[in-house]
């Protein structure tokens, strides 16, 4: 299912242990990086904060290179902070395959 800006909350907590790759994450969920520089212009030095921007970004659906659901979170934090912390998350959240997934759109760029 797709998440909205409702699920913020419960998305920020799962990834505020992250922020300080809050910049390389919100690229990998497609969060633009003009976006992603304003966000840090706007919050210096604080990254937690940065996170929580950009994670409202991407669930306003900024564009649609990233569908915001688990599964699309799950791929960015794998290649950010590692498969063991995505797969913890993809577990509590019933997402499965989300490493094939990746590997097969990586495969067609």
């Amino acid at each position: 299912p797709l998440l909205g800006i409702n699920d913020l909350n419960d998305i920020f907590q799962e990834c505020k242990q992250f922020s300080a790759k809050w910049d390389m994450i919100g690229l990998n969920l497609g969060v633009a990086s003009t976006t992603i520089a304003i966000i840090n212009r706007n919050n210096p030095n604080n990254c937690e904060q940065c996170m929580y921007h950009m994670l409202a970004k991407w669930l306003q659906r900024e564009n649609e290179k990233c569908v915001p659901n688990w599964r699309s979170l799950c791929q960015s934090l794998c290649a950010e902070v590692g498969k063991s912390t995505a797969d913890q998350i993809a577990e509590k959240y019933y997402v499965t395959d989300y490493s094939e997934e990746k590997e097969l759109n990586d495969k067609e760029k």
